[in-house]
């Protein structure tokens, strides 16, 4: 079996950590100065145990405990082996850190990148959005005035994706059918991830629950494209009845059949 060769991340609280098995030690990723080696770890059957503070932080004995403490489990397979585990051994710890209340998530540099601060990306037909979920928006990132809120697009039926009319030349949302139908060539229709997998630590941050909470079922994603389907003739003719129907707004519109897309 081929490895995977990646950078390995250790996230504790809303720290990450390089797994550095070779000088058998855990380094800040955005503080390379932090090193905890092993040796400080508590050694067990099999296993690793330290405590930390929420945030991730080392407690070493002896230092005043000023936050809640966090007594984190660590397999000693994941810090021995780490640059020969695969993704599938990544996500059957994660699985067991998850329901075993471990206290760690193992995760990638998209991953670090993340909990150091950085916000996710997404592509909508071409142009680069910064997503900011802790604002309920998508901010165009060479132009960041342009901000398009996701608490104001329909949901899909499957309440998985954004839904919404985006006029490429504008990078923004259109909702009157007039202007859409004025100028079809320049419309096209977008899927926006959820919120959960647009930025599940933010959605984690949002509702009080741990930051890797969700990581495990909805893995940070840095970049992402939107789904763009042009408008096809068919479409543009079921945006005309609407127009007749429900006035001018484009609300209530069907999606287009799969084979349409």
């Amino acid at each position: 079996m081929v490895m995977e060769k990646q950078l390995r991340v250790l996230v504790i609280g809303s720290t990450p950590y390089i797994i550095d098995a070779q000088a058998r030690c855990l380094r800040q990723y955005n503080d390379m100065d932090t090193v905890i080696s092993f040796s400080q770890l508590r050694k067990g059957e099999g296993h690793y145990t330290g405590s930390f503070n929420r945030t991730g932080k080392w407690i070493s004995p002896g230092d005043p405990l000023k936050d809640p403490l966090l007594e984190v489990i660590l397999p000693e397979r994941l810090l021995q082996e780490a640059g020969q585990l695969t993704n599938l051994d990544k996500a059957d710890l994660n699985t067991l850190s998850h329901h075993k209340d471990w206290g760690f998530y193992m995760g990638d540099e998209e991953t670090a990148l993340r909990f150091s601060g950085k916000l996710p990306h997404i592509e909508l037909a071409g142009s680069d959005f910064t997503v900011d979920w802790r604002l309920k928006e998508l901010r165009e990132t060479n132009e960041p005035w342009n901000r398009i809120q996701l608490d104001g697009l329909e949901m899909s039926d499957s309440g998985e994706h954004y839904l919404c009319f985006y006029d490429t030349d504008a990078h923004e949302t259109i909702n009157d059918i007039s202007e859409i139908l004025a100028r079809p060539e320049k419309v096209v229709l977008l899927e926006i991830p959820y919120e959960v997998a647009l930025d599940p630590v933010a959605v984690a941050r949002e509702y009080g629950i741990g930051d890797i909470e969700l990581l495990p079922e909805h893995p940070v994603k840095m970049y992402q494209k939107a789904k763009v389907t042009a408008l096809s003739a068919e479409m543009t003719s079921r945006i005309t009845l609407l127009q007749h129907s429900s006035g001018k707004r484009a609300e209530g519109w069907e999606r287009p059949d799969q084979n349409e897309r």
